[in-house]
């Protein structure tokens, strides 16, 4: 088994700073092993660079490296999401400045566990690996299952079979990426950086890298992109899809992602027999911890 050197990688912008360094300190809060945090930014002050270096600096073991976003470099494209920015398009140029494997995390994720495990993890042929993502492979269920469709969900589904397996069509918030591969392989690293192709698709660069690596994916076991911490619902919609065994693993919720446009720092949810609402209290629980470290880093409200 090969060990890979830990390498973790955040990018976002000045709306998603503050929640984006709660996952980065929850991920460092519990990581095992020494390794590097590479923090990209679009548009942030000297302030909030100064930020980032005072949140990685509760792991001395854990080097910083942080690079600032050009705007034209992510291409100048109207993006009327609330929820998704342009900066997340510079998640496509990882692989060209981070040699080796890399991890890279939205920033509407909080970490439960250790992620060293996934930079010992055999990825066989594959040059990425990622999660289903689970509201398509919710929907792929139903259809399996002879259940009529939404026509919105309908027509989704009906968009990412026009590029790729729906069955297949992997989460992009959480990606392990294995560089030098990519990097080794003649003209993907000009393809995955064609972000005018990525803006061609509804979700964006999701979409572009699910064209990309279509057949290049080790599908990982929900555990490590829990949405809304439902990874056991996740496995069973991936078994019902053909999910093989690693996938299926009854792990522990490691990294739980947020998706959509409701976020756990916004207004807490008192239904606490929903497990969406769970998730949420257990994410503002943490978040009291980290603002009782960080007092002068609350986190945006909703409007």
């Amino acid at each position: 088994m090969i060990s890979h050197p830990v390498k973790i990688a955040f990018v976002t912008d000045r709306g998603y700073l503050r929640p984006t360094l709660v996952a980065m300190w929850s991920l460092l809060e519990r990581l095992s092993r020494p390794g590097e945090v590479h923090f990209w930014g679009e548009g942030l002050s000297e302030t909030e660079w100064e930020a980032v270096a005072r949140v990685c600096a509760i792991r001395p073991d854990c080097r910083l490296v942080t690079r600032s976003l050009d705007t034209a470099e992510l291409g100048n494209f109207h993006w009327e999401s609330t929820y998704i920015t342009a900066a997340t398009m510079g998640r496509l140029f990882l692989p060209r400045h981070v040699a080796g494997r890399i991890l890279y995390l939205d920033g509407d994720t909080i970490i439960r566990g250790d992620v060293a495990p996934l930079f010992d993890l055999d990825l066989g042929d594959a040059l990425i690996g990622a999660v289903r993502d689970e509201p398509t492979a919710k929907q792929m269920v139903k259809r399996k299952r002879g259940r009529k469709l939404r026509p919105a969900a309908a027509e989704r589904i009906e968009a990412i079979a026009a590029f790729t397996d729906p069955a297949c069509y992997f989460n992009a918030g959480v990606l392990l990426l294995d560089s030098d591969r990519i990097r080794a392989t003649p003209g993907l690293l000009d393809q995955l950086e064609d972000v005018n192709a990525a803006s061609t698709f509804t979700m964006w660069d999701q979409d572009h890298l699910n064209v990309i690596f279509a057949n290049r994916t080790h599908f990982l076991n929900p555990a490590w992109n829990a949405s809304w911490a439902r990874a056991g619902k996740q496995r069973d919609l991936s078994q019902a899809l053909g999910a093989e065994a690693d996938e299926l693993a009854p792990l522990p919720d490691t990294v739980i992602q947020f998706h959509g446009p409701s976020k756990p720092w916004f207004a807490p949810r008192r239904d606490l027999w929903n497990r969406a609402a769970r998730a949420t209290l257990s994410y503002r629980q943490q978040l009291r911890r980290f603002l009782r470290a960080f007092p002068d880093l609350v986190l945006p409200k909703k409007g």
